[in-house]
């Protein structure tokens, strides 16, 4: 079975739902999932190969606020943070073959979706050049997170806490603007990017042990193997990019994903919470999903040029938005941000999100491209 890359569709709150019935990507078939005190009901599900719409509600559960579809230890695609009452959904293409529908929490967390029949690919001039846009611009971005954890790294194992410091935050940029893809390979996520309330505490590496060792401890002492367990994981994530495949659909997907994990988590402070860089974040995350959305954008011109028009007219206002924060070449630290402000820069973000979670729908589903 080829590897699907996992650009998730995680949608901010205020757009729950989006991509399903008459927004369903064409020839769609929209599948209906509960979460429950048990997991995901259906248990277990059947589905044609082709572009596949999961529309996932919480029916009452504290315990179970996410769906995960899953092939071996790769997501292929996710909607979070459902609280009871709450729901998304998200768009994947599958061809066929056995899939993990995961719902972590439950008392049965992992279930099966069966896909049956043959995928019917277009593989257009138009989608393939957008596709080869997009993943020319992961390798970039993977190259330069190489490129900045290197000498990161290495102030980290030579104890330089102001050297290390001052290079955190161009380590961290690459990697925010590509984030979805590093969330497709299982636990190389959690191992590169995960913050100390996500895994068990003996688990919790990667960038934010270090940052909470520079910033809290002020200190390198007893980072040199994080140091260095960092370092191998970025390279392997450089390799894994390489080899991914890629569909439009996804892409513009991983736009929109981008931009929720700001309005839905990052807003809070919560990701750079010891160094307090998070509008470097913001930033990076909005290039992401801009890259993202102009690999896709003459497809999408092709279908509603109205809302592409929209969608860069708002990418030009989130932007204005971050303006007043910067300083040089970085930004001021976030706890320097009223509420008032970071009221203003969700709401700016969730409008561009609810017009990027329309385009997915726009673009012809089972578009794809080899590796």
């Amino acid at each position: 079975m080829k590897m699907k890359l996992a650009f998730l569709a995680l949608v901010a709150l205020s757009i729950a739902g989006c991509g399903s019935g008459d927004d369903a990507p064409k020839g769609a078939k929209t599948m209906s999932f509960k979460l429950t005190d048990a997991g995901c009901e259906p248990h277990e599900a059947k589905a044609p190969a082709g572009p596949i719409v999961f529309e996932v509600e919480n029916a009452g559960t504290a315990d179970v606020t996410e769906l995960e579809v899953m092939d071996g230890e790769t997501i292929l695609g996710e909607v979070e943070n459902l609280s009871d009452g709450l729901s998304g959904s998200f768009s994947l293409t599958l061809e066929k073959g056995e899939y993990t529908l995961y719902c972590p929490g439950g008392s049965d967390e992992r279930g099966t979706l069966a896909v049956s029949g043959e995928l019917q690919a277009e593989n257009s001039p138009e989608v393939e050049a957008a596709v080869s846009q997009y993943r020319k611009y992961l390798e970039q971005n993977t190259g330069a997170l190489v490129a900045a954890t290197e000498p990161f790294v290495a102030a980290v194992l030579a104890g330089e806490v102001d050297e290390a410091k001052s290079l955190y935050a161009a380590a961290r940029i690459p990697y925010e603007r590509i984030e979805p893809v590093a969330e497709s390979f299982g636990s190389l996520d959690p191992r590169i990017d995960a913050r100390e309330n996500d895994v068990p505490a003996g688990e919790f590496g990667g960038f934010h042990r270090i940052e909470k060792a520079l910033w809290v401890d002020n200190t390198t002492a007893g980072m040199a193997p994080v140091a260095k367990q960092l370092l191998a994981d970025v390279e392997e994530l450089q390799r894994k990019v390489k080899a991914v495949d890629l569909q439009a659909v996804q892409i513009a997907n991983g736009a929109n994903e981008l931009l929720g994990e700001v309005s839905a988590s990052k807003i809070t402070g919560e990701e750079e919470r010891y160094s307090h860089i998070d509008l470097v974040d913001f930033e990076a995350n909005v290039e992401g999903a801009e890259a993202a959305f102009e690999a896709v954008e003459p497809l999408l011109s092709a279908e509603d040029p109205k809302l592409a028009k929209e969608i860069e007219a708002s990418f030009d206002e989130v932007y204005a938005a971050l303006e007043p924060y910067r300083r040089g070449e970085g930004f001021v630290t976030y706890t320097e941000l009223t509420k008032a402000d970071t009221r203003k820069l969700a709401q700016k973000i969730d409008a561009l999100a609810e017009e990027l979670s329309q385009a997915p729908a726009r673009l012809v589903g089972g578009s794809e491209s080899a590796a």
